[in-house]
């Protein structure tokens, strides 16, 4: 299916992150882009709205009798029994997915580079292009989150490397397959690799198996930035008997043989809420490079020395053609303000700080305590957990969730919502994970109860951490009112 420039693409779920960039793409690149979807909410429908794109809410058969696109691009969120979906079926309307779409459109001729792993694929993304955008290049991008350095999440660039992010959930109600696999990789970073993702993979092994799939399309070994440090990388390299043929990036300093590694990682936080790390990373074209960046913890100077990795293969196999000074690289990497929700600071009152982080997996809530910790090592801290997504609402992790929210002072634990489509005897028990903990913590059904009860906890000289891959009630935005209102 090959759309020819001026078509109508017509996105159904236009307000999902993924839906909505390839849109901001497919119009970039020509082509007339409407949508639709249930409802919209920010950021995507400030952008849609700044980009003059249609859409129609809700989802209604309605929405198609007027119109007719030459293709229906399906958001994987839609499933058989849509009304609309159904109206595109019965109409026999040409239809694909966002990353089929993406992948041959914008991605199959050029040099892509595929950013995957279960952890910090939205960071490592936004970083690597930021650092090719300030060095005068001009990638195309497509990123799944905010970044805080671009004014959109997209971009088709200019004939330079395309960076995309490579998520291993499925595609569609009819692909179940990844999407990372229609990405055509010509470079591929490899951060991390864990279980996640419960409603869709039985296991480990499941995983295991697709992320072998996406090294394979790779076509020179050599382009694979692996993160070799990381035991689930470590195995399937092992298992593919090509660990000796990739770029090895030792991302913790484990490797004294590494083409990449980082060392000598400090640490430390001002009364402003901010951090600055500093890490000296080794490479072979620029020596040793010593950076800064207000980016916290430890994982996000591997996210960086990943960048840095593929940054140097670039320019080694000539996709890169100006000389890329030092400085240029280490004022790009202190100038990155990071990506929206990934612990920003989003308040200061009454000298307590009040931070969010889209951190669910427990390994991701684990390094971004941990990292807090080594910046700010007397400060109270106060986390607030929000078991929103598919495998924070599973007891799968209970124990692991209970090991790494117990690194705070005190742990509030909100709403888990029942999801009848998880057997009973392996839902989430919220209350059962506070008492497994070691810290302070409570559990509570309703979470404007929760920031009741947080607001009164808290005291001057803390900080506070909202950890979501939701909106959390958007109980993160209240916290300062009431805390000034029990003032009174």
């Amino acid at each position: 299916m090959n759309p020819n420039n001026g078509d109508h693409i017509y996105f159904l779920g236009i307000g999902g992150t993924g839906m909505a960039s390839v849109a901001g793409l497919a119009q970039q690149a020509g082509f007339k882009v409407t949508g639709s979807d249930a409802n919209l909410y920010p950021p995507m429908s400030t952008m849609l709205e700044e980009l003059n794109i249609e859409v129609k809410t809700p989802y209604s058969e309605d929405n198609l009798k007027s119109i007719d696109p030459d293709i229906v691009v399906v958001a994987n969120a839609l499933s058989r029994g849509n009304g609309e979906l159904e109206a595109v079926l019965a109409k026999n309307l040409n239809y694909t997915s966002f990353p089929k779409l993406l992948g041959d459109l914008f991605l199959k001729n050029r040099s892509s580079v595929v950013v995957s792993g279960t952890h910090g694929k939205t960071t490592t993304t936004s970083i690597l292009t930021w650092i090719l955008e300030s060095l005068g290049e001009s990638p195309g991008y497509m990123i799944g989150g905010i970044p805080k350095n671009f004014t959109h999440s997209f971009n088709l660039g200019k004939g330079a490397p395309f960076i995309v992010e490579g998520d291993e959930y499925d595609t569609a109600f009819f692909d179940k397959g990844p999407k990372f696999l229609h990405y055509h990789p010509k470079y591929l970073i490899l951060n991390n690799l864990e279980f996640d993702h419960a409603d869709i993979f039985k296991d480990l092994a499941a995983i295991e198996h697709l992320f072998k799939k996406l090294v394979n399309l790779v076509p020179e070994p050599k382009n694979i930035l692996a993160n070799i440090d990381d035991p689930g990388v470590q195995k399937i390299l092992n298992e593919l008997g090509i660990m000796e043929k990739v770029t090895q990036v030792s991302t913790l300093g484990k490797s004294t043989t590494a083409d990449i590694a980082v060392t000598e990682v400090s640490a430390a936080g001002n009364t402003s809420g901010a951090q600055i790390w500093k890490a000296c990373i080794s490479t072979k074209t620029w020596g040793n490079l010593s950076i800064e960046t207000n980016l916290s913890g430890a994982h996000n100077i591997a996210n960086i020395s990943q960048a840095i990795a593929c940054l140097e293969r670039l320019y080694l196999t000539g996709k890169i053609e100006r000389e890329l000074s030092v400085d240029g690289i280490k004022k790009a990497i202190n100038t990155f303000d990071g990506v929206s929700r990934r612990l920003e600071h989003i308040n200061t009152v009454n000298n307590i700080d009040i931070y969010e982080d889209f951190a669910h997996h427990p390994t991701a809530v684990k390094l971004v305590i941990e990292g807090f910790r080594k910046a700010y090592p007397n400060k109270r801290l106060i986390v607030a957990f929000d078991p929103r997504n598919a495998t924070s609402r599973r007891n799968i992790f209970l124990e692991r969730y209970a090991k790494e929210l117990s690194a705070a002072d005190i742990v509030f634990i909100g709403q888990c919502t029942t999801d009848k489509r998880i057997p009973e005897n392996e839902r989430m028990d919220t209350t059962e994970l506070a008492k497994r903990m070691t810290s302070i913590s409570s559990a509570y059904d309703d979470n404007e109860d929760l920031l009741k009860s947080l607001a009164s906890e808290c005291k001057p000289g803390d900080s506070v951490i909202f950890m979501s891959s939701g909106s959390f009630s958007n109980i993160q935005h209240k916290l300062a009112d009431i805390i000034l209102d029990n003032q009174t």
